[in-house]
C-alpha cells in the first residue's frame, strides 16, 4: 500500500475541514499554495471570546503529516496559552509530541482552550494571564473579553 504525499493528506484535511465539521472554523490556501492556509475560528459561545473572529495562519512542513504544521494566531487575544506573538502553546503542535492526525482535530483542540485554558503547565502558559484566571476569573474574562472586541470584533 502507497504512501500518501503531504499535499494529499493537507487537501484531504481541508475539503473534509470546509465541508462541516466545524461550523466555528473555516480555511482557505494562500496563493493556491496548498502548505500555507489562512483559517478563522469563531468564538465559541459562553466564553469571553464569543462571537470573535480570529484569524491563523498555518504552514505545513515538506514532511507532513509526519510533522505538525506551524500555527501563528494573526488576531490577538488575551489568552494564557497564546504569545503575544501568536504561538500557540497546545501540546499537540509540538514535534515530539505530534502525532498525525485530522486538522479538523487541530481546530477542536484550539476550540477547546478557549473554553477551558490550560493554567497548570508553566512552559505553556503566560504567567500572568494563567495566574490572574485561576485567582481572578472575572477579571481575566473582562480583559479578554474586551481584547476579544477591540480585536477580534467583526468589523476587524
Amino acid at each position: 500500500m502507497a504512501c500518501r504525499s503531504p499535499s494529499s493528506h493537507i487537501r484531504t484535511d481541508l475539503k473534509y475541514l470546509n465541508r462541516d465539521l466545524s461550523p466555528n472554523v473555516t480555511a482557505v490556501t494562500v496563493d493556491d499554495d496548498i502548505f500555507r492556509w489562512e483559517a478563522t475560528l469563531i468564538g465559541p459561545v459562553n466564553t469571553p471570546y464569543e462571537g470573535g473572529v480570529f484569524k491563523l495562519r498555518l504552514s505545513f512542513p515538506p514532511d507532513y503529516a509526519r510533522s505538525p504544521p506551524k500555527v501563528v494566531l494573526i488576531t490577538r487575544i488575551c489568552h494564557p496559552n497564546v504569545s503575544d506573538r501568536g504561538g500557540i502553546y497546545l501540546k499537540v503542535l509540538r514535534t515530539d509530541c505530534w502525532i498525525p492526525l485530522p486538522i479538523v482535530m487541530l481546530f477542536k483542540g484550539l476550540v477547546e482552550k478557549l473554553i477551558e485554558p490550560e493554567v497548570n503547565n508553566e512552559e505553556q502558559t503566560i504567567e500572568y494571564l494563567a495566574n490572574l484566571y485561576k485567582f481572578d476569573r472575572r477579571r481575566f474574562e473582562a480583559m479578554a473579553r474586551e481584547m476579544t472586541n477591540q480585536y477580534a470584533g467583526r468589523g476587524n
